[in-house]
């Protein structure tokens, strides 16, 4: 009896000591929360993916106020029914057990409270030891002094174990039931009380684990009914879908345990499914990895997010999420292009734009197809995708320029303006799906910017208009409008027949080597985007965004007009005005107009002047050829079309016949000949404004380029000396600054001046 005594005696000496010592210190961290798991479940609940943490445990951390009152009743009664009135430490369970595993030696039995518990396992300590026993007890009255019950019971229920490596009611409720813990029935709730008294043997794992269960339950609950309703699952049942996308949600949202997403898990199986069996049929292409995304444009939120064809594939870095990944994006950028020359008015959809060869400084810029077509209108240029006239459009743009335009729309762009230049509008700043589709939605929603929104919650369906248009809303519907006159693709076994309900307005884009196929598309209130590359940047041949990314757009987007009912892209805005146009000019028509059409303006920003292609002449009718002012009494009025001599050798090089204007009969006394207004030659090249640089005498020769409506030749002067005659020339050049003078036939001219530069 003395030993015992002096035992008792040692024991409460260490843990006065222990505890004086514990009481000094600073408040600890009760769960260290960033080493936890995390789940993502879909817009319906149903669970994408729960994570491990980097010790190899299901860790799911859940608040205390949103845990099932069963749950928390089921584990104090069972596991510490005075748990809100004793210190941490219940001094007749400790007496008791001392007594009979000390003293009488009847039996070893516990005195742990769950506050004991939670010291336990938050040290990681051995408490089959009097000394381990001593340090529980010291560190649950330290927890007890730091902490309120409520926080203490929140740690103890994220912390206990529930077999196998499954820490903390929420991971548990997962785990054997697929549901989140707020979820659970009573009966559930009263099993997961049970397991953390002796976690390893009444895990639910087979049919030995789980006649054992049945025993506890009925000692304890004494009722059987409750355990047969009972529908047990396990790790091996745990879903692994969506991965990029948990992994995404996971790195927007790092703080957070459990996210309910807005992703839809039907548009999820169904991206999926259509892009692995689209590459099944190309892989003889070479074609072994794609990307999709799909957006719900009024409320920009994601719906699908494919970041591969296969997350596990390693031969195609299938575990590389290609929707953030930033790539060429090719032409898909040319939409915004068009769009901010309409809100700057430099442009209408039926605008006449030039595709004939241009130069900007020593950049001479060619379409894909390394031909021309000349005149096109704006919204032709654009569903053709041809980049002379996207580069035109571009350097036009003032206030705020391109890449001004970029930048305020949130995209990174790592270099400055200057670095790019006119290749921007052919995608030679790295880009990524997200954000295209962030662009797009400009277009889908009348030119709101809106972020794209990732969880359910943060949906805004009702408040987009309440949102500054970032981009002018009617030029967003007039684009999203040009870009439903681009052709369908043509698939090998046909599609789906679409509704004007269900009209498409889409781009694709190819980026320079062939190494990204692109496809951006908006049907009624979806917005979808392809990427099919390889990870790897090695390019194919067969990477073009209209044969092989615009087919697999198209089969999801009947897939989706299947499944859910049509609604119609954002309504137009009430500031558009349709008016008669000249479909060669695209300018309102003038009364030398043979023909004309209805075409829409913004009235205040569109420009007006009238057409100009469309002018009369004066000619003789025994010669055809022109008469100047005074002969015009017994000439002959007809109508002509004055284009420009390069969009005149385009119509020539494309086989087309445009009857250029007739000569004159004589050299005309003014430049108002017969009443015919005829402008100077247009200086191409070189441009105003720009520096040239000088590197040596033999590279360094500058371009004279000019194009002429008159028909007539062009002859070329440097500061008033005579340098050469031709549509365009080439003139060795020196540093210093130049006025530069292209004259016509009829005496017409414009200036330039040109500065070079010591390279």
């Amino acid at each position: 009896m003395q030993n015992v005594r002096y035992l008792l005696f040692l024991l409460v000496v260490i843990c006065v000591m222990l505890l004086v010592a514990l009481f000094s210190s600073s408040r600890p961290l009760l769960v260290n929360r960033a080493n936890g798991s995390y789940a993502v479940t879909d817009r319906e609940g149903n669970l994408l993916r729960l994570s491990l943490t980097s010790d190899e445990k299901y860790r799911l951390w859940e608040p205390l106020d949103q845990m099932p009152q069963s749950l928390l009743e089921a584990t104090l009664n069972y596991e510490d029914r005075w748990f809100y009135r004793h210190p941490g430490v219940n001094p007749f369970s400790l007496v008791r057990a001392s007594w009979s595993s000390i003293i009488s030696r009847a039996r070893w039995i516990g005195a742990s409270t769950l506050t004991m518990q939670l010291a336990r396992q938050r040290w990681r300590l051995k408490t089959s030891s009097l000394t381990g026993k001593v340090r529980q007890i010291a560190y649950a009255m330290w927890l007890e002094w730091h902490f309120s019950k409520d926080e203490l019971l929140e740690a103890y229920l994220n912390l206990a174990p529930y077999g196998l490596n499954i820490e903390g009611a929420g991971a548990a409720a997962w785990i054997y039931f697929q549901k989140p813990l707020s979820g659970l029935s009573q009966d559930e709730a009263r099993f997961l009380a049970l397991i953390p008294q002796n976690p390893n043997a009444r895990a639910p794992r087979n049919k030995v684990s789980r006649d054992s269960l049945r025993q506890v339950w009925l000692r304890v609950y004494g009722d059987e009914r409750g355990f047969d309703r009972l529908w047990f699952r396990g790790r091996k049942d745990l879903p692994f879908r969506a991965p990029h996308f948990a992994e995404r949600l996971h790195e927007l949202y790092p703080e957070a345990s459990t996210l309910k997403s807005a992703l839809d898990g039907n548009l999820q199986s169904l991206g999926q499914e259509l892009l692995r069996g689209y590459l099944a049929q190309h892989k003889m292409k070479g074609v072994r990895n794609a990307s999709l995304m799909i957006v719900h444009a009024p409320t920009m939120s994601v719906r699908a997010y494919v970041g591969s064809a296969d997350y596990f594939d390693r031969q195609i870095h299938g575990f590389v999420n290609g929707l953030k990944a930033g790539r060429s994006p090719g032409s898909t950028l040319k939409p915004f292009i068009y769009a901010e020359a309409i809100a700057q008015g430099l442009i209408t959809p039926d605008s006449r734009l030039k595709d004939t060869p241009l130069r900007v400084g020593y950049y001479q810029p060619e379409n894909y197809e390394r031909n021309f077509y000349g005149p096109l209108s704006a919204t032709e240029a654009l569903v053709r995708s041809r980049n002379i006239p996207a580069i035109s459009l571009l350097a036009r743009l003032r206030e705020p320029t391109f890449h001004q335009f970029l930048e305020g729309a949130g995209i990174s762009l790592p270099r400055k303006e200057i670095n790019y230049g006119l290749s921007l509008a052919i995608g030679s700043a790295d880009i990524s799906l997200e954000d295209l589709l962030k662009l797009y939605g400009m277009l889908a929603n009348n030119g709101r910017l809106l972020s794209l929104h990732w969880l359910k919650g943060e949906e805004i369906f009702d408040r987009t208009d309440e949102v500054a248009p970032y981009l002018l809303p009617e030029a967003a519907y007039l684009v999203r409008e040009m870009l439903t006159h681009n052709p369908r693709v043509q698939r090998r076994y046909g599609g789906r027949s679409f509704s004007a309900d269900d009209q498409i307005a889409w781009k694709t884009g190819t980026s320079n080597g062939l190494r990204d196929a692109w496809a951006i598309g908006m049907m009624g209130e979806w917005l979808l985007g392809v990427w099919v590359g390889n990870f790897d940047g090695s390019a194919n041949r067969h990477f073009v965004g209209r044969e092989l990314a615009g087919p697999l757009l198209f089969d999801v987007f009947d897939a989706i007009a299947v499944e859910y009912a049509g609604v119609a892209a954002g309504a137009r805005p009430t500031n558009l005005k349709k008016i008669d146009v000249c479909p060669l000019s695209g300018k309102p028509v003038s009364k030398w107009c043979p023909h004309h059409k209805e075409g829409w303006i913004v009235p205040g920003v569109s420009p007006i002047a009238t057409c100009r292609l469309h002018r009369a002449i004066y000619v003789n009718p025994e010669t055809g050829l022109r008469v100047c002012r005074e002969d015009r009494e017994k000439a002959t009025m007809r109508v002509a079309e004055f284009w420009d001599s390069d969009e005149l050798q385009a119509f020539r090089d494309a086989g087309l016949s445009r009857a250029p204007l007739p000569a004159f009969e004589k050299q005309c006394s003014d430049e108002m000949s017969a009443g015919e207004e005829v402008g100077g030659p247009k200086i191409t090249s070189p441009q105003e404004g720009v520096s040239y640089p000088f590197v040596s005498a033999e590279g360094s020769a500058v371009e004279f380029a000019a194009v002429a409506t008159s028909g007539e030749k062009i002859f070329w002067f440097v500061d008033d000396t005579y340098v050469g005659e031709g549509a365009s020339i080439h003139w060795p050049a020196r540093p210093g600054e130049y006025l530069v003078v292209a004259v016509d036939g009829l005496g017409n001219a414009s200036r330039v001046i040109l500065k070079i530069e010591q390279g």
